[in-house]
């Protein structure tokens, strides 16, 4: 059931939900501030109160799914359980395809709108610290760092999750990366980076699985060797989206241009148009290498499923 589970997922969001916020999350960020002040209501330590308060958050959701897969165990030949896993997988998954992301960026970026493009990051992302909207390079620098670590939160790992612990760890990864979130908004840091250490844990492994896939529907040589070079460095060293990024970039052979003092000279222009398409089409590149990925996991999945792993 699950490769059937999480194939429904991708069709639905892939057509008929492919160009609207399935669900608002603005629920969640009310749910979570209700059980984490009603949790530390008597507690005097902080830590104690910080402890309590997450899991109230965790724990809450989980009590819920548990009862609902209880009670819609059995009903309509195992209809209603499938309706349920899939309900939750399209939760977790909101808002994350890749194609949907990249139209709107691109949608500025082509229009030469860069304080839309830097608003995009900004508000859809959740960058804290945007780059000017004059520096383009890392303007698209930053988009497909943060592309490539949406794709892998809300798909590849809810993948994982979904597989290994069913709906519970849906759940568990949904409530992680919301609350995240929702901390750091609030300047909540100490939560946050609690939270984080379980991220960091939850991810060491698909991560690294997700890199390999790159290898393989990308420059196999050069994110292998990245992936050998890197496997092992903690989140201190590099966070785990800039990780993501670097094997991306590895897969798509890309490199700064060599300069060529021989070269003729160009219209200013005409050069920055040039640099402009050339970046657009690195993001069309990278929303493709998402995408295979995608499909080697899918085809994964049903090879496992087959086997009855």
């Amino acid at each position: 059931m699950s490769f059937l589970v999480i194939l429904l997922g991708l069709i639905v969001t892939a057509t008929w939900l492919k160009d609207v916020d399935r669900f608002d999350d603005a629920w969640f960020s009310r749910y979570q501030r209700a059980l984490r002040s009603l949790a530390a209501r008597n507690l005097e330590s902080a830590k104690a109160q910080n402890l309590a308060g997450l899991a109230a958050v965790y724990g809450g959701l989980l009590i819920v799914v548990l009862m609902l897969q209880w009670f819609v165990a059995g009903r309509l030949y195992g209809l209603a359980t499938m309706a349920l896993h899939l309900l939750l997988l399209l939760v977790a998954m909101d808002r994350t395809q890749p194609g949907r992301l990249v139209r709107e960026f691109l949608r500025s970026w082509n229009a030469g709108d860069r304080e839309g493009c830097v608003d995009y990051l900004k508000h859809e992302l959740n960058l804290d610290s945007p780059p000017s909207a004059l520096d383009g390079a890392a303007i698209v620098k930053q988009f497909k760092r943060l592309l490539a670590y949406r794709s892998f939160e809300r798909m590849f790992m809810m993948y994982t999750l979904y597989l290994v612990l069913g709906p519970s760890g849906v759940v568990i990864g949904y409530v992680s990366y919301q609350l995240r979130t929702d901390l750091r908004e609030e300047g909540d840091r100490e939560c946050a980076d609690s939270v984080g250490r379980l991220i960091s844990l939850l991810e060491w492994i698909p991560l690294r699985l997700l890199a390999l896939t790159f290898s393989l529907v990308g420059d196999f040589s050069r994110c292998f060797a990245q992936l050998r070079r890197q496997a092992w460095l903690g989140n201190a060293q590099l966070s785990n989206s800039e990780l993501l990024a670097g094997w991306a970039s590895c897969a798509l052979s890309e490199a700064e241009a060599p300069c060529n003092a021989d070269a003729p000279l160009v219209d200013a222009d005409c050069a920055a148009g040039f640099d402009d398409a050339a970046m657009a089409l690195e993001v069309r590149e990278l929303q493709g290498l998402v995408e295979r990925s995608q499909l080697v996991w899918l085809v994964s999945v049903a090879l496992l499923t087959l086997i009855g792993i």
